[in-house]
């Protein structure tokens, strides 16, 4: 009895101390790359092309499974992916890119194959449980490490007005001025697609930055390297789709005010631009063609205010106007 009971706390100690065997982080290789199982936490590093690679983080509660709205690419290329496994690391080299993970604690660092630093996650991934009364999930979180003199810029059009968002904290959510988009770029030689459609907020504290989203399953982001702005744009489009050149009468300019308030007061504004022969190629009409709130966002041309919708648009375009129709995401009564 006495020999069993000095086992098992021998055994105690040893799981105290270290891992136990049966709880030694496991790697797995996948197409591209490897899964982590380190305790709680689960991790998927994936390459997408050699100077993209994606980061999937859930714990046993969460899940790795997504529906993403915005990444397009749904089938990755072969590459050859240089995967060196230790006792305290994994190590994953494209030709482009390298990636070492803590075993213990699922943090990346990403370096060019010079051994040069891009950035380093700091400290471990965060993963608070929310409860709604319809919905459950986590809050998440992942802070980084930046290096002293690089600047990040991207996240879309807030109306912050700081061009430079070191040392700032933003909000991502989309308003009536403000377009966002969960994309930033960094002076360093990389960009991040954190690919999560709740509100999220980057900061940049004194002791790290950090990007956070109040409700997921998982940590799910693209890392994107290059070697100029232009080149991680590029993987950017890569993720996302390419979007055309738009035709030549769009670069010209665009007449547009608070709202016309008639199909009459459009067609005398169109008309009279003509008259002077000043160069327009786009007009606008904004919100409250519908007429009040009580049709708030119907989608529709009120008759009393545009009552031959069909005709007032062709005559615009024969005097060679294109017409843009302002749609607000929005419900009335």
């Amino acid at each position: 009895m006495k020999k069993i009971l000095i086992a098992g706390l021998l055994l105690i100690i040893c799981c105290a101390s270290y891992q136990c065997s049966f709880n030694k982080p496991k790697v797995t290789q996948i197409d591209n790359g490897i899964q982590l199982k380190s305790g709680e936490l689960n991790l998927k590093v994936q390459f997408y092309s050699v100077d993209i690679v994606r980061i999937t983080k859930w714990i046993h509660q969460g899940s790795y499974k997504k529906l993403s709205l915005s990444v397009i690419m749904d089938s990755l290329p072969k590459l050859k992916i240089d995967i060196k496994d230790n006792s305290e690391k994994v190590s994953l080299q494209s030709s482009k890119l390298l990636l070492t993970i803590s075993k213990t604690d699922g943090r990346i660092e990403y370096f060019t194959i010079n051994n040069n630093t891009l950035l380093k996650e700091k400290g471990k991934s965060v993963f608070t449980p929310i409860i709604y009364s319809n919905d459950t999930g986590f809050s998440v979180q992942q802070n980084f490490e930046l290096t002293a003199d690089e600047g990040i810029y991207g996240l879309g059009a807030p109306q912050s007005g700081y061009f430079n968002y070191r040392g700032k904290e933003i909000k991502l959510v989309q308003s009536n001025t403000e377009d966002v988009i969960p994309f930033l770029i960094s002076t360093n030689g990389y960009g991040i697609l954190w690919d999560n459609y709740s509100k999220t907020i980057f900061n940049d504290k004194i002791d790290g930055a950090s990007l956070w989203s109040d409700m997921g399953n998982n940590i799910d982001y693209y890392f994107i390297a290059g070697d100029n702005m232009d080149k991680v744009i590029s993987g950017y489009r890569i993720l996302t789709g390419k979007a055309p050149i738009y035709g030549k009468w769009a670069y010209g300019y665009w007449q547009s005010k608070e709202h016309y308030k008639t199909q009459s007061e459009v067609i005398s504004i169109a008309e009279k631009y003509r008259k002077l022969k000043m160069p327009i190629d786009n007009i606008i009409q904004d919100w409250d063609y519908w007429n009040g709130a009580k049709n708030w966002s119907g989608m529709f041309f009120d008759k009393s205010l545009f009552p031959q919708p069909k005709e007032m648009v062709d005559r615009l375009h024969k005097m060679n106007f294109h017409i843009i129709i302002s749609i607000w995401p929005a419900l009335g009564p």
